[in-house]
């Protein structure tokens, strides 16, 4: 299977000795599974995009510094390109940002949260189960990162999941689009270091919880198990 990763920024250079830069991330991702998929890498930060949907069987997007409402050109292009897998009904997995994009992209609304920075483990109540879901669940521990968020969904979108902080989490659009506001790709280490190096932005009775919320284990695991049952089956 030739898996193709929508690409939307890169790990800082401090950063890298933790997890590496998100190509490995979704390699780790994708577990045992990852000895059957070719990783094939698309820098859409830099103007890099698949020539066609057709040029990957699958595709997966990540997180960015950038905003999905920014008036930049690669996001405007990035965005046409979503509207083309889904036009053609290609398994995407869309993560933190390109979660986001999904939603603008098909109609939703994505705008700068008013409840602050959501960092750290945080627990999402699962409203819905799919086939893929696979242990079903109630509620599933994560890891997030992030300002902006959907807070309106597309037109097409299945809720499945969220919490008070973030209540469109999860949601799939028919069954080729799975977009999750969690970074199953992320491990603790390298959430605590992000956490840390915003220590002047973020406020204080956000950044201390969310440190101390660390020491709970995620189920990044577990997700990363969904993630792959979605693309690969």
């Amino acid at each position: 299977m030739k898996l193709g990763l929508l690409q939307c920024d890169e790990v800082l250079p401090a950063f890298l000795p933790i997890d590496g830069d998100y190509p490995a991330m979704i390699t780790w991702l994708l577990g045992d599974r990852a000895s059957k998929v070719e990783l094939a890498v698309f820098r859409c930060d830099l103007g890099e995009l698949p020539p066609n949907a057709d040029a990957c069987d699958a595709y997966i997007g990540g997180g960015s510094r950038a905003s999905v409402f920014e008036k930049l050109n690669w996001i405007a292009r990035l965005e046409e390109f979503i509207r083309e897998l889904h036009a053609r009904e290609k398994k995407f997995v869309g993560i933190c940002f390109s979660h986001q994009m999904i939603a603008q992209a098909l109609g939703g609304k994505v705008e700068r949260s008013d409840r602050g920075w959501g960092i750290g483990v945080k627990t999402m109540t699962l409203t819905g189960t799919l086939p893929w879901m696979q242990p079903p669940l109630d509620e599933v521990r994560t890891l997030f990162s992030h300002q902006d968020q959907v807070t309106e969904l597309p037109p097409e979108a299945k809720l499945l999941g969220g919490n008070d902080h973030c209540p469109n989490g999860l949601y799939t659009v028919g069954d080729h689009f799975l977009s999750i506001q969690a970074h199953p790709e992320y491990t603790p280490e390298f959430v605590r270091a992000l956490i840390e190096s915003r220590r002047e932005i973020i406020p204080p009775e956000t950044f201390e919880p969310a440190l101390a919320g660390l020491g709970v284990e995620p189920q990044q695991e577990l997700l990363g198990q969904w993630v792959q049952n979605f693309l690969l089956g």
